[in-house]
């Protein structure tokens, strides 16, 4: 854009007045003072016939870019905090799934408790909480799964062959228990061993 203000400073400069310009342009004083007083902007044959008098290129009446202030940008946060080293507290959130033997569910609710409340601030708590708990919800649904059938074979049993197979709940229950019990004491001492791969399965 033509800056009525550079026009103003470059006649300043070459030691020009309003008439002078206006003789040696051709151009109508009126018209230049108009243009300095930025009531109008030069076009065509006014912008050229004020840049020759001034013996200067056309751009040299356009509008001086402003410098870009330099705005300080504080430095980013790291992208990931700093997370505190506790062994203990993994060991604590895998063998919270014990809790399964004092009360069914428990093996899900207590390491997710656990879980929730130090991923984001203690080292490994992510990773070691959802392989727990990817491991005790696939416990828990195959445990399910099992007593189902075991429900079927007995309805099926007793209806058309007249049969009875006592004990086959308990069997399941000792069977799965000391599975999931096991389980979780060998990743103990896998954990003992500073083993982060455990279990087979994760969230």
């Amino acid at each position: 854009m033509f800056s009525a203000e550079r026009i103003l400073t470059i006649r300043k400069s070459k030691g020009l007045s309003q008439e002078l310009l206006a003789e040696q342009s051709g151009i109508s004083l009126r018209t230049i003072q108009r243009v300095e007083q930025g009531d109008t902007i030069p076009r065509g044959h006014t912008l050229q016939a004020l840049a020759a008098a001034l013996e200067v290129p056309l751009e040299a009446l356009r509008t001086e870019p402003k410098p870009v202030p330099v705005v300080a940008v504080a430095s980013e946060p790291s992208a990931a905090p700093v997370l505190r080293s506790d062994p203990q507290y993994l060991q604590l959130l895998n063998l919270s799934a014990l809790s399964f033997l004092v009360f069914p569910l428990l093996n899900l609710i207590v390491p997710f408790l656990l879980w929730r409340t130090h991923r984001l601030d203690t080292e490994h708590v992510a990773e070691v909480g959802r392989r727990v708990l990817g491991f005790q919800i696939l416990w828990q649904a195959t445990s399910f799964l099992l007593f189902a059938l075991a429900l079927a074979a007995q309805i099926v049993a007793a209806r058309f062959y007249h049969l009875k197979v006592p004990g086959v709940y308990v069997a399941i229950v000792g069977i799965t228990y000391a599975l999931n019990a096991g389980t979780i004491l060998y990743n103990h001492r896998l954990l003992k061993q500073g083993n982060l791969n455990l279990y087979p399965v994760r969230l």
